[in-house]
């Protein structure tokens, strides 16, 4: 049996990484020192900005179980998630569980492998 909690959370993560996706594509193509990033929150009403060089942003993204969050976001995804890295500005935190693989299924670039 799947856990809905599980599933809210790493479907809410996935459509704010969805749409960092699209900022880090339009960004690429300035000078931007910093992007301004949504917060890949559990929670669906979120509306945080956190600031990630492309390449800091990259890194996060190595992985598609790794989301980027604000500080003290992290508490969203409950017992789904857990931090990996803590930085100025940022925390980049893991699905666990079922979270994982669900996040993983939902990563559009690993979509694009298969």
């Amino acid at each position: 049996m799947t856990d809905l909690g599980a599933v809210r959370v790493a479907e809410n993560d996935a459509t704010f990484r969805n749409a960092n996706e699209r900022i880090a594509r339009v960004a690429e193509g300035t000078d931007m020192e910093q992007v301004p990033f949504i917060c890949e929150c559990a929670d669906e009403r979120c509306t945080e900005i956190v600031r990630l060089t492309l390449p800091e942003y990259e890194h996060v993204r190595a992985d598609g179980r790794r989301f980027l969050k604000a500080p003290g976001h992290e508490v969203n995804a409950g017992p789904h998630a857990r931090v990996i890295e803590r930085h100025d500005g940022y925390v980049v935190v893991e699905k666990v569980g079922a979270a994982a693989e669900i996040a993983e299924q939902l990563d559009p670039r690993e979509q694009a492998h298969t």
